[in-house]
């Protein structure tokens, strides 16, 4: 079963987001970390279905190059990429497999609706945590005009331009079951 699929957008839709470089985007921002650390894996995707969960149907992941997630996908010393799954370390073995059972093809840069969260997210966070990936994919929801990303140190930033009705809620729990920042 495809975890992915590949939607028309590019890119993501809000002319306020600098993707270059977050912090330049005209927008509000949060962090909002786990309070217990022990299993940051867990912890992250419990949070992102209690902020998120009942909003999921309605984000669209964006990434600018989703075979170079992962770090060993890359030889520095001579500057080639190579996404042969078995010599990976396990993190990336997963996360290589999800894109080619997708059917997402090399180069691909753009968006894809996730079809399992479930296993969308151990995969990628597991990259995350384990520093098998630097960054994250950003996820927006174009309805409600945000995106957020997930961040190795067990949170997630949030990015958006105004404080509607599900800023609000999202805000609202967040205060109340995590740890936030500005």
């Amino acid at each position: 079963m495809r975890i992915l699929e590949k939607v028309k957008a590019k890119n993501i839709p809000f002319s306020w987001v600098n993707i270059d470089y977050l912090p330049d985007s005209i927008a509000k921002h949060k962090e909002i970390y786990l309070v217990d650390e022990h299993n940051k894996v867990e912890g992250l995707i419990f949070l992102f279905y209690s902020l998120f969960g009942d909003l999921k149907d309605d984000i669209v992941i964006f990434h600018q190059s989703w075979w170079d997630f992962c770090l060993d996908t890359w030889n520095f010393q001579k500057d080639e990429y190579d996404y042969e799954v078995a010599t990976k370390s396990l993190e990336t073995q997963k996360y290589l497999s999800l894109l080619f059972e997708s059917d997402i093809e090399v180069g691909y840069s753009g968006c894809c609706k996730c079809k399992d969260w479930n296993k969308y997210l151990l995969i990628i966070i597991e990259c995350i945590v384990s520093h098998q990936a630097p960054y994250s994919p950003l996820f927006f929801d174009l309805k409600n005009e945000f995106f957020f990303y997930l961040h190795h140190s067990g949170s997630v930033g949030i990015y958006y331009k105004e404080e509607n009705e599900i800023i609000k809620r999202l805000l609202e729990v967040a205060y109340k079951e995590y740890k936030v920042t500005n």
